[in-house]
């Protein structure tokens, strides 16, 4: 059950036991005002969020009874007394029991994010959240993220022909489930969240409220759509040369442009079929699809909307994956630290889409990206900035190697298939050995197996008469034979 009026996902079980966010801190009643102040302003200058001040980092509730309440007090002044300017934010105190069984309090900060200014603390430093850490920003970094300031506008823009009929009903109802707001009208969910405002007297959707929840987001923004195209080849021909054999755009609601565009990608993607160490042929897609799903998402979800000339573009080669996206890296986000720092350029974007579970993983994603990768055998993702003003990644794929593999693969697939569960243990090694390493000897087979030279020479011969393998040597002293996959 929730215990806030403004944010329905806070249970006391979210508050004591979901691990710590970008968009949720806990802190103890002992915290300093100073620091509790600079928790406050590193969520506003980030994507906003919760902060619960009566908990401890292990999720023990000690509320403020041994603090007293001349502190509970202070507490809820550290925004006016130690920010500037002050951010927009809520407070609830909260009446709870703590572990020691007494009636106690907690306070709820709700900080929503600063759009068109930076928040400095009084000392004028700047903080920012990162992932679930609170980050001290560089006098340059701090620059750059007043600079940035300018396109965070961009959401909260009233679109006054728009009503609440013009929302996605299917969509928001997704939403609400997601949320724990199902017995909220949809009217009620979305001015709590400040999609929906009162402009000149009448309820309109803002720009971010549009393309989150908007049937028809492209009739205001012909731009807000990703188009996918799939070539022949490795580069991109024109004229009588077109090599273009797919060509498919998506422009709904965010939503559903991330979900349709994902399994249309998904269907255009080969798959290689190898043998596993286990012993058991395993098929895996051409790139791992979490690299190409975040990057595809990472593109929507921090692209320039504001730039109304340029859409987003995913472009499928024989040898690569190229998505690209309109503006400029955001905030203290460069090409040498984006593995580390995190800025959102749209907030309200980028909380609504994690609360619906399509952001997978918000402190380490393009470190998980790099990681999966290389474990499918292929480069680390590339990102550059064309003409600094778009940003690039490219997936690359090993295509010649894979489909020497596959092609390897399948010829020996129906012939080993047909006899490996009458293998014993040690055939089956030998088989695993000589697939990935080509050949074998018989003192290879010897350590491999912990016998003789003798004993794994009779298992060499088993596997020649089952008809799986063969001897390469011209006799049977020849120093130079091997034992290969026949």
């Amino acid at each position: 059950m929730s215990i806030s009026k403004f944010n329905t996902l806070l249970t006391m079980e979210y508050l004591t036991n979901n691990v710590e966010n970008l968009y949720f801190e806990r802190k103890s009643a002992r915290i300093s005002n100073n620091d509790l102040a600079n928790e406050i302003a590193a969520m506003a200058n980030a994507n906003g969020g919760t902060i619960v001040v009566g908990i401890t980092d292990d999720g023990k509730i000690e509320g403020f009874s041994e603090v007293g309440d001349t502190k509970l007090n202070n507490i809820q002044k550290v925004v006016n007394n130690f920010l500037k300017p002050s951010p927009v934010y809520k407070t609830e105190i909260i009446k709870i029991k703590n572990i020691k069984g007494e009636e106690d309090h907690l306070i709820l900060f709700h900080v929503s994010p600063a759009n068109d200014f930076v928040v400095h603390n009084n000392k004028d430093e700047v903080y920012l959240r990162q992932g679930d850490s609170t980050i001290k920003l560089t006098h340059d970094q701090t620059r750059s993220l007043e600079y940035e300031r300018h396109e965070r506008n961009f959401e909260t823009i009233v679109l006054p022909s728009t009503s609440i009929d013009d929302v996605d009903k299917e969509v928001m109802e997704i939403y609400k489930e997601k949320i724990h707001a199902t017995n909220l009208s949809n009217e009620q969910v979305l001015k709590a969240r400040g999609f929906l405002v009162n402009y000149n007297g009448k309820y309109s959707l803002t720009n971010a409220g549009m393309l989150l929840f908007g049937k028809n987001p492209t009739i205001y923004f012909p731009q807000a759509r990703v188009r996918v195209l799939k070539f022949e080849g490795t580069e991109f021909q024109v004229g009588t040369d077109m090599n273009i054999v797919k060509d498919k755009t998506f422009d709904r609601c965010l939503y559903r442009i991330i979900n349709e565009a994902s399994d249309f990608i998904k269907s255009q993607l080969r798959e290689f079929t190898y043998l596993h160490p286990d012993g058991f042929f395993k098929t895996i897609p051409e790139y791992p699809e979490f690299a190409w799903y975040e990057g595809m998402v990472n593109a929507i979800i921090h692209r320039d909307y504001s730039n109304y000339g340029d859409h987003i573009t995913i472009k499928l080669y024989d040898d690569r994956m190229e998505i690209k996206s309109p503006g400029r890296l955001g905030g203290v986000v460069t090409l040498d630290n984006m593995k580390y720092e995190r800025y959102s350029r749209n907030p309200q974007i980028s909380r609504v889409l994690a609360e619906l579970g399509i952001v997978r993983e918000l402190n380490e994603c393009i470190k998980r990206m790099c990681r999966e990768m290389k474990e499918f055998f292929l480069k680390e993702p590339i990102y550059s900035t064309p003409n600094n003003s778009s940003v690039l990644l490219v997936l690359d794929n090993n295509i010649e190697a894979r489909s020497k593999r596959k092609r390897e693969t399948l010829e020996k697939k129906e012939k080993i298939n047909a006899v490996w569960d009458d293998l014993n243990y040690q055939e089956k090694k030998v088989l695993q050995t000589i697939y990935e390493n080509g050949s074998i000897t018989s003192m290879e087979t010897a350590e491999l197996i912990a016998r003789g030279k003798t004993t794994a020479v009779k298992l060499l011969n088993k596997l020649i008469e089952k008809n799986l393998i063969v001897w390469t040597g011209t006799d049977k002293r020849d120093a130079y034979g091997n034992y290969i996959m026949k």
